[in-house]
């Protein structure tokens, strides 16, 4: 699991970036490892998901990272769920090393 700002950066958030986008580059080096033994690694990289965390933060915040996103609303935890489920399944065997974001278009240009 890494996250948007992985792949994106974001205002005094430094730290929390970084270590997303490491995340991103080990998942691609275990694709890279795991693939002669037939093991595939991806990474999922959520956007705003409505979790609990998300909900206790500052409104007007929330309201400023929602208009950032394409489809203008949170995720739901079970749109990540059901990514990492896909990825599980038979139907992604020809899948690695990739990112997938689930974040609504965040990481488009929206205006």
């Amino acid at each position: 699991m890494a996250s948007v700002a992985g792949t994106l950066g974001g205002f005094g958030q430094a730290s929390y970036a970084a270590t997303k986008a490491a995340v991103i580059g080990l998942g691609k080096s275990m694709a890279l490892e795991g693939a002669r033994f037939g093991i595939t690694a991806n990474v999922v990289a959520p956007g705003i998901i409505a979790t609990e965390a998300w909900k206790m933060g500052d409104p007007k915040m929330n309201d400023r990272m929602l208009l950032r996103t394409a489809l203008r609303s949170p995720g739901e935890p079970d749109d990540v769920a059901n990514t990492i489920v896909f990825l599980c399944s038979p139907e992604a065997r020809y899948i690695t090393g990739q990112v997938l974001t689930v974040a609504g278009g965040i990481d488009l240009f929206v205006y």
